[in-house]
């Protein structure tokens, strides 16, 4: 009898730690899904990936500034979408849109100056790089130019030798 309680009470005390064990891991990965990881050298401006990081970090630190902004925080979320998914789109950007762009970013940098956590920080210099590459590419966007001359190249024929 005592040779089966002791059994019994290992396989509570196995149950107990495994279940132990089963209750922190899910704990653990619960609070790593909802941190943003905010790498400083790492794409330097907003491509896919850290886009969605950004639109997250804002969301939780800054959603009144959201709110009250929508037209800018849509804006700017328009035309980094169309950075990373429509080439052609980004570059057929109004002036306009860019305008707009512009002063999106600068309502942004605002609200992201004001705040004192070390990621805000990381995410201005993300922002600014990102309008910088963004200006670059569209003062650089070379359209299609008609061909001014047309070359007509000289026709060169071969024959065919035999042996050496």
């Amino acid at each position: 009898m005592i040779h089966k309680n002791n059994r019994d009470m290992k396989s509570n005390l196995k149950t107990i730690v495994l279940a132990t064990a089963i209750a922190f891991s899910g704990v653990g990965t619960a609070v790593a899904k909802d941190t943003v990881n905010v790498n400083n050298n790492s794409n330097v401006h907003l491509s896919a990936g850290s886009e969605l990081n950004f639109k997250t970090f804002m969301n939780k630190k800054a959603k009144k500034f959201i709110r009250r902004n929508s037209q800018d925080w849509s804006t700017f979320n328009k035309v980094v979408r169309l950075y990373n998914t429509s080439t052609s789109g980004f570059l057929n950007l109004t002036n306009i849109e860019k305008v707009n762009f512009a002063n999106a970013v600068s309502s942004i940098n605002g609200k992201l100056e004001r705040m004192n956590k070390r990621e805000a920080q990381i995410w201005l210099k993300k922002v600014d790089v990102t309008e910088k590459v963004f200006n670059f590419i569209w003062d650089n966007n070379v359209k299609e130019r008609p061909f001014e001359e047309i070359y007509e190249l000289p026709i060169i024929e071969l024959q065919a030798t035999v042996g050496r």
